[in-house]
């Protein structure tokens, strides 16, 4: 069981501040860069004495939160790495804690990774864990001279230092739990490793750092290869989309691989389905991400010229479901928070396919190999969270005009199983859409069923409000 954390004592954290104005400025600059900072004035006599004592003696009375904002001024204007290492210990990671048990046997891991940062150097690699090292020796402290000097020797031109060695010569198993994070983020870049070596690691290290709680996730990509950074794990879907087969059109996607040892997907009837090949961030899919993916795919000039023409693609799919009820949570969905949201808009993706059998359904006929193939409506939110949205006709519970106990029970059991991956399943019937009339060959959405949409939405984007909007 792991040791409970305990913040270090204020006078720590002054000693700190004192240490980072100590080593930022000099003593001549010091009085005036400490009234920048709020801090009683003083002369330069008084600082040319002490340093650090001058700083010491301005924040002696200074609680928790006072010393908590100076502390962020002095990091924003003077870098102050060691300061920025104490100050995430008191807060970002002041209650989730990795073990020593975990950074050991992250670092063993580490051990099988071959060249740890591929062809970046070692100094650039190893200063996330300690600046210092990235510098030429004769402008090192001692210590940190010592120990580049013991990286030359051992590890670059003898070789008898193994990468965990290395780690643990740099201060990997004592140093901050954001430098730790940082090591990790650097090790899984794109720079030093992409491809299948990258998902390797990267598996490899997730199934070590979950049992503290956290995860690598993508938070981006550098030249469509994706990028990764340690976050407390969710209860969201494991794993990361590779496909996003949406927007579905007359007929099924006739899907076929371009690379089947990558997973690459490609369709052949291009015009009836889409397929969104962006890597996707730890914040989910947001609106603006698709149209920016589209304004590519269709090499449109402008942005809204891509939001105009998504939107039209997007509600043409959901107006070939013929569902009164799909049309309704869509057009209100758009309608109400593009507005409100604007670049914080999650994407509602409509017709996406969760499963997929080649084969039709007549072709399958009674031994279909697949439950239902496609989801109404779907959104991706951030840490994994997956939204979906039915909306359940008739075909749902009843063949033709007999209610069929056998169709409710395989739709059951579908929503049980997406449920225990980590989907989120709301239904709405249809005939909650009552005021949904079709005029003229256009949809029109009654009050209603707009106010039916906005309310549910709002109270989604409420319980998830913490984990989708970073």
């Amino acid at each position: 069981m792991a040791k409970p954390h305990r913040p270090p004592p204020l006078e720590t954290l002054r000693d700190a501040i004192a240490e980072a104005l100590w080593g930022a400025v000099s003593a001549p600059s010091l009085p005036a860069a400490c009234a920048a900072l709020g801090l009683r004035d003083g002369d330069s006599a008084e600082a040319m004495s002490s340093k650090r004592k001058y700083v010491r003696s301005r924040i002696t009375t200074f609680k928790g939160p006072e010393l908590l904002v100076l502390a962020q001024r002095v990091i924003e204007e003077y870098g102050a790495p060691d300061l920025a290492d104490f100050v995430s210990e008191l807060t970002t990671h002041a209650d989730h804690r990795i073990t020593d048990l975990t950074r050991r046997s992250v670092l063993a891991e580490l051990n099988s990774a071959g060249e740890l940062f591929g062809e970046l150097p070692v100094w650039d690699g190893v200063a996330v864990l300690c600046p210092d090292l990235e510098k030429p020796a004769q402008y090192s402290h001692q210590f940190a001279a010592t120990v580049r000097d013991d990286i030359q020797r051992h590890y670059i031109n003898d070789n008898d230092l193994n990468n965990a060695q290395l780690l643990e010569l740099c201060g990997a198993l004592t140093c901050s739990q954001q430098r730790f994070f940082d090591l990790l983020e650097k090790v899984v870049d794109p720079v030093c490793r992409r491809g299948p070596e990258q998902e390797r690691l990267v598996h490899g290290l997730n199934k070590l750092l979950v049992a503290d709680g956290f995860v690598l996730v993508v938070i981006g990509e550098v030249s469509r290869h994706p990028q990764y950074g340690v976050r407390r794990a969710a209860n969201g879907v494991a794993g990361t989309p590779k496909n996003l087969i949406f927007a579905a059109i007359n007929c099924k996607p006739d899907l076929y691989f371009t690379d089947a040892i990558n997973n690459d997907v490609a369709i052949a009837n291009d015009s009836d389905a889409l397929i969104y090949d962006r890597a996707l961030s730890d914040g989910g899919l947001r609106w603006d991400a698709l149209v920016d993916w589209w304004r590519g795919r269709e090499r449109l000039e402008t942005l809204a010229d891509a939001r105009k023409g998504l939107f039209r693609r997007l509600r043409a799919a959901v107006h070939a479901a013929q569902s009164p009820g799909e049309v309704a949570i869509f057009e209100a969905y758009y309608a109400h928070f593009a507005r409100s949201m604007a670049g914080k808009l999650p994407a509602l993706v409509p017709q996406v396919y969760l499963h997929y059998d080649p084969r039709t359904a007549s072709e399958r006929g009674a031994s279909r190999a697949l439950p239902r193939q496609r989801m109404d409506l779907l959104l991706l939110l951030g840490h994994g969270a997956r939204v979906v949205v039915e909306v359940d006709g008739r075909h749902h519970f009843a063949n033709g005009e007999l209610a069929s106990p056998a169709r409710y029970a395989e739709m059951a059991a579908e929503d049980r199983r997406l449920r225990l991956q980590g989907y989120e399943v709301y239904r709405f019937g249809a005939a909650e859409f009552a005021d949904v009339e079709r005029v003229g060959g256009r949809y029109v959405v009654g009050p209603r069923s707009k106010e039916l949409v906005v309310s549910f939405f709002e109270k989604l984007f409420a319980r998830h409000l913490d984990r989708s909007d970073g």
